[in-house]
C-alpha cells in the first residue's frame, strides 16, 4: 500500500487488490452453488448495475435522504474497469441508491473514491448533506484529491481541495480518510474532520472553509489548512465528547517514518501516531505506535466504568519492511488522563487498558466494531486482520482472521476465526465486521467480507450463512431496513463476474424470515457520521438553553411592528438519537411560527430554533402568547413534552449606547 515519508519520497507495498479482483473475475470454482441458508437466516440476492467503475474500498452507507424515514444506500466507485485489466478509464460517480434497487441520483467526481460517503444535516437548515473524499486509489494518483459535499439530490455544495505535497506532480494528493461528521463547538453546525496523503489532518466547518489553519507546520513553510503531521494518513477519524463537556474530540490514527525531525524537535521512528485533537486543533495527545495505523479508531466505554476507551488497529507497512516478522497488535487505551498535564506525547496520557494489547498472528487494515455479543452488559471488540503475502496453497494470496475480544482482552468462546469460502480457501480481508442480530432473535451476528462472499456468524463464531456476490469484496457491508418491512437489508459494493464487468455493483440481501433486532455496529464506522462512537446505552433527553421567551416589538421601527424573531438552541444531551417536533400550543391573538418545525438529533447534536411573532394586529403592551411545545421520542417512545412560555412586549424601547473611549 502506499506510504509517503516525511521525505520527498514515496513507497509501494505488494499486494495489489486488484490482482485479487482480475483472479477471481475469471475463476468459475468461486462461483459454485451456495449450500442451502439455514431457515433461520433465508436471503434473496439481488443486485443494481452503477454508473461508474469497480466499488473498491468504499462502503455503503444508510442513510434517509427523502425524508420518507426509511434510508438509501450510497456508496462511491473507482475509475477501474474490470473488462480491461482494471484500467482506470471509466467514470466516477457517488451514487445513491432506494430500497427497491432503482438509482435515486448519480454525482459524478473527477477522482476516484475509496471512502465511504458520511450523511447528516451539517449546517443546521433541516436537509441533510453528503459528503465524500476522493483520490484514494493508489493505481490512479494522477487526479485531484478533494472533500466534496452534496445536497441530498445529489447537486454540488462545494469542494475543499487537498494540496499538492509529495510527489509535487500537480496533482492535489488523494484522501482514503472517510470524512467524520463531529460538532466540536455545540453550536449545532457539524465539523468534518479526515486525513490525507498529502500529510495533513483537516477540519473543515460546515461551510467548506478550513477550520485548522498551518498548525504543526516546519518553520518558514507556507501557510497551508490542515495539522501537518509529516506523513500520510489512511485512518478515519471517530467523533466523541471524552470528558463530557458538551464538545467532541477527534481522535485518528497515522503513519510515521523515522530519521526525521517533527517541528516541535521530537526525532521521529518507524511506526505510526494516535491523535486526540480538541476543536482548536491543539494536540492533546500523540500515542507512538511501532506501526502504522490505517485502521479507524472506535470510542466505547468498553467495562461500563465511566470512562471511555479507544480502541484501534494499525497496518502491515512496518511489519513487511522489517521483514514480517514483527508482532501486530490491537490498542485498547484508557481516556482518563487526556485532559491531565502530562505532555502530549507521554505514553502515559493515552495508557493501555488492562488486558490490552492484544497480539494477532496476521498484521490489519480492519478497523474494530463494537457491541455486546454475549448480553452480559460490557461490550466485546470484533476486528479482521490478513496477511496479504501469505502462500496458503489456493489459488488466492493472502490470509485472514477475524477476532473477538471481551472487554478485558480475554478472547470471546469460539474466537478467533480462519475466514475460508466455500472452495476453501482464504484471503486477507481489507473491510472491516459489522454487527447486528439479523433474525431479531436477540443475538448478536458479525458480518464480514472476503473473496466474493459476505460471511456470517454466529456471537459464538459458528458460520450461519454465506451472502454470495459473483465479483471481489473488500469494504465493509452495511445492514439496515430499508424497507420498512422489519427484516434486515444487507448491502456491499462490487461488480459482476457474469454482468457488465466493467462496471461496479451494489449487490443487496434481503432477509426472508425473522425481523432485525439490535444493531449496534450495522455499518463502517457505525453511523451515517462514521463517528466510530458506541454511545452508552442512554435514553435520548430534550435540552433548552432558555425556559421562557419575551421579545421585544419596538412599535417606531416598521419592521418590528410587523414581526419580531429569536432563535433558541434545542439539544440531545441523552444517549441516543431523537426525533422532535416543535409548534405553538394556546389560543393566540397572533401568528407563531417555528422553523425548522421537526428534525432528528443525534446523541450530542443541537439545532437553533428560529421562533417568527406576526405583532402587527397587537396592541401596545405586553402580551402573553401560550407557549413553544416540543415533544421528542427515540428508543421507541415518547419523552415528555417540553413547554416554553412565550410573551411580547409591544411599545417603545429604549436603547442606550455605552461611549466609546480611545486610549
Amino acid at each position: 500500500m502506499l506510504k509517503c515519508s516525511p521525505f520527498p519520497r514515496c513507497k509501494s507495498v505488494g499486494v495489489s487488490l486488484l490482482m485479487l479482483v482480475s483472479l477471481l473475475a475469471g475463476s468459475p470454482m468461486t462461483a459454485q452453488a451456495q449450500p442451502q441458508t439455514p431457515a433461520a437466516l433465508a436471503f434473496t440476492s439481488s443486485n443494481v448495475k452503477l454508473s461508474g467503475g469497480l466499488v473498491i474500498h468504499s462502503s455503503p452507507t444508510l442513510a434517509d435522504l427523502t425524508g420518507d424515514g426509511l434510508p438509501e444506500i450510497l456508496i462511491g466507485t473507482t475509475a477501474q474497469n474490470g473488462a480491461s485489466g482494471n484500467q482506470p478509464n471509466r467514470p466516477m460517480y457517488l451514487t445513491a441508491v432506494r430500497s427497491n434497487d432503482t438509482i435515486l441520483w448519480s454525482a459524478p467526481v473527477d477522482a476516484p473514491i475509496n471512502s465511504s460517503p458520511a450523511v447528516a444535516d451539517i449546517d443546521g437548515d433541516g436537509q441533510p448533506e453528503v459528503l465524500v473524499t476522493t483520490g484514494g486509489d493508489v493505481s490512479d494518483r494522477k487526479r485531484q484529491g478533494s472533500l466534496i459535499a452534496f445536497d441530498r439530490s445529489g447537486n454540488l455544495r462545494w469542494r475543499f481541495t487537498t494540496l499538492d505535497d509529495v510527489p509535487k506532480d500537480g496533482n492535489p494528493d488523494g484522501a482514503f480518510s472517510s470524512p467524520t461528521l463531529c460538532d466540536v463547538d455545540g453550536d449545532g453546525k457539524l465539523e468534518i474532520a479526515f486525513g490525507g496523503w498529502d500529510r495533513q489532518i483537516y477540519l473543515i466547518n460546515h461551510d467548506g472553509s478550513p477550520r485548522w489553519n498551518n498548525l504543526n507546520s516546519y518553520p518558514g513553510t507556507p501557510a497551508r489548512p490542515g495539522y501537518h503531521n509529516a506523513d500520510t494518513v489512511w485512518s478515519t477519524a471517530a467523533c466523541a465528547d471524552l470528558n463530557n463537556d458538551g464538545k467532541n474530540e477527534i481522535i485518528i490514527g497515522a503513519d510515521i517514518t523515522g530519521g526525521g525531525s517533527l517541528p516541535d524537535g521530537t526525532r521521529t521512528q518507524n511506526g505510526g501516531f494516535l491523535y486526540v485533537f480538541d476543536g482548536n486543533g491543539n494536540v492533546l495527545v500523540r500515542r507512538f505506535l511501532d506501526e502504522a495505523i490505517f485502521s479507524s479508531p472506535a470510542v466505547a466505554d468498553l467495562d461500563n466504568d465511566g470512562v471511555l476507551e479507544i480502541v484501534v488497529g494499525t497496518s502491515y507497512y512496518w511489519w513487511n519492511e522489517s521483514g514480517r516478522s514483527k508482532t501486530n497488535y490491537v490498542y485498547a487505551f484508557r481516556t482518563n488522563n487526556v485532559f491531565s498535564g502530562l505532555p502530549y506525547a507521554d505514553p502515559a496520557k493515552l495508557p493501555n487498558a488492562p488486558g490490552w494489547p492484544q497480539s494477532t498472528p496476521y498484521p490489519g487494515f480492519s478497523s474494530p466494531a463494537i457491541g455486546d455479543l454475549d448480553n452480559d452488559g460490557d461490550l466485546e471488540v470484533v476486528i479482521a486482520a490478513g496477511n496479504p503475502f501469505a502462500a496458503t496453497g489456493d489459488a488466492i494470496p493472502g490470509a485472514g482472521m477475524v477476532h473477538a475480544w471481551h472487554h478485558n482482552g480475554a478472547p470471546v468462546a469460539g474466537w478467533p476465526i480462519n475466514v475460508k469460502n466455500e472452495a476453501n480457501m482464504d484471503a486477507t480481508i481489507f473491510g472491516s465486521p459489522v454487527i447486528a442480530d439479523l433474525d431479531g432473535d436477540g443475538a448478536q451476528e458479525v458480518l464480514v467480507a472476503m473473496v466474493w462472499d459476505i460471511h456470517v456468524y454466529g456471537a459464538n463464531g459458528a458460520l450461519k450463512t454465506r451472502l454470495k456476490t459473483m465479483y471481489t469484496v473488500a469494504s465493509t457491508p452495511a445492514v439496515g431496513d430499508t424497507d420498512g418491512d422489519g427484516k434486515a437489508d444487507v448491502f456491499i459494493g462490487g461488480s459482476h463476474a457474469q454482468g457488465d464487468q466493467s462496471s461496479g455493483y451494489l449487490w443487496h440481501f434481503k432477509s426472508t424470515s425473522g425481523s432485525l433486532g439490535a444493531a449496534p455496529w450495522p455499518m463502517f464506522h457505525r453511523s451515517a457520521t462514521l463517528d466510530g462512537y458506541y454511545a452508552v446505552a442512554r435514553p435520548p433527553e430534550v435540552s433548552l438553553l432558555t425556559n421562557s421567551l419575551l421579545l421585544l416589538a419596538d412599535i417606531d421601527i416598521p419592521a418590528q411592528r410587523r414581526e419580531v424573531k429569536i432563535a433558541i438552541s434545542l439539544m440531545n444531551t441523552g444517549g441516543s438519537p431523537m426525533t422532535w417536533s416543535a409548534q405553538p400550543n394556546g389560543a393566540a391573538p397572533t401568528s407563531i411560527t417555528v422553523s425548522p418545525a421537526s428534525g432528528e438529533l443525534q446523541p450530542g447534536g443541537s439545532v437553533a430554533l428560529e421562533i417568527t411573532i406576526d405583532t402587527s394586529n397587537l396592541d401596545e403592551g405586553t402580551h402573553d402568547l401560550g407557549a413553544i411545545q416540543i415533544e421528542a421520542a427515540g428508543n421507541g417512545s415518547a419523552l415528555p413534552a417540553v413547554q416554553v412560555p412565550v410573551s411580547v412586549y409591544v411599545g417603545a424601547v429604549e436603547y442606550q449606547y455605552l461611549p466609546i473611549t480611545r486610549r
